[in-house]
């Protein structure tokens, strides 16, 4: 074997690894509603700032082939001014229909006072059908 094959698998081994560690690390973190009276799921796959960051785009998905669940989510927003931060909690509503994802839009304010909204986070999903 030549020299670059042996340190490309070794490559190929931190990469792998990271990517385990990574994906440990979002499942740890994974905001999910089961659905009560069954083993169906909501679970939050993501949650980002958009249109000039007064909007915060929630995407679940619930792997449910026939429940339906009423979700609320709830969301940490970051603001930043300089090195400041302040955090502000949102919450938004939706139906997240089964075996399908479904966006949650949730206003919020895009500045207060001189910080400006700079990053969100999914911090709970509940629901009225959810455990």
């Amino acid at each position: 074997m030549r020299r670059w094959d042996i340190t490309a698998t070794k490559e190929m081994k931190k990469l792998l690894f990271l990517l385990i560690i990574v994906s440990a690390a979002i499942s740890v973190t994974a905001q999910v509603c089961r659905i009560s009276n069954s083993n169906d799921n909501v679970e939050v796959f993501s949650c980002y700032l958009t249109e000039n960051n007064s909007i915060v785009s929630v995407t679940v998905g619930n792997d449910s082939q026939d429940n339906a669940a009423n979700v609320t989510v709830t969301v940490e927003v970051t603001y930043r001014w300089g090195n400041a931060t302040k955090t502000k909690t949102y919450t938004g509503r939706g139906l997240a229909k089964a075996n399908t994802t479904t966006e949650i839009k949730i206003s919020i304010s895009p500045e207060i006072g001189e910080y400006k909204a700079a990053s969100a986070q999914a911090k709970q999903i509940s629901g009225t059908k959810c455990l």
